[in-house]
């Protein structure tokens, strides 16, 4: 009975295995690519492919203007978010150290209502997103909405 016992178990451990390799090798491809905003390499940003159809969700993290993911071939819908430092932060008491203050520069065009269609092929595992267009600004000062929730927030004291 000890013997029918670790043949369950090693079978299930097997099968396990197999089921995880599997998982692995399902047609993805290691896909390089570059990534600029008006001619110039985006510095730091987010690739995304969404399957138009068949086919898996991949993203990349880009840097220096390149990335590479993982993702099957077919049609993807790419979208790109990017950013750029704006400035500083000042030292306080609580956060004693700098960091950058960061602006998504890149319209909604090319990220949540990009239409932007690319097609990953397994012949040729390169691909090359270039944007062109007027890039997002930063605004100054507060909304009058902002404004208001800040007046209920603090009661009138800035």
């Amino acid at each position: 009975m000890a013997t029918t016992s670790s043949r369950s178990l090693m079978c299930s451990a097997l099968l396990t295995v197999v089921a995880l390799v599997g998982c692995n090798g399902d047609g993805k491809m290691s896909v390089d690519g570059t990534a600029s905003w008006n001619g110039q390499p985006i510095q730091k940003g987010y690739i995304e492919l969404q399957p138009i159809g068949d086919g898996h969700f991949a993203s990349a993290e880009i840097i220096d203007g390149k990335f590479t993911l993982q993702t099957t071939p077919g049609k993807r819908l790419v979208k790109v978010t990017a950013e750029k430092k704006i400035g500083e932060t000042q030292p306080t008491d609580r956060i004693p150290e700098v960091k950058p203050i960061m602006f998504q520069f890149v319209p909604p065009e090319f990220n949540s209502e990009s239409k932007l269609e690319m097609d990953i092929s397994a012949s040729n595992p390169t691909l090359d997103v270039a944007l062109d267009g007027e890039e997002l600004q930063p605004r100054n000062g507060l909304t009058a909405d902002e404004k208001k929730r800040m007046n209920l927030q603090t009661g009138g004291r800035r």
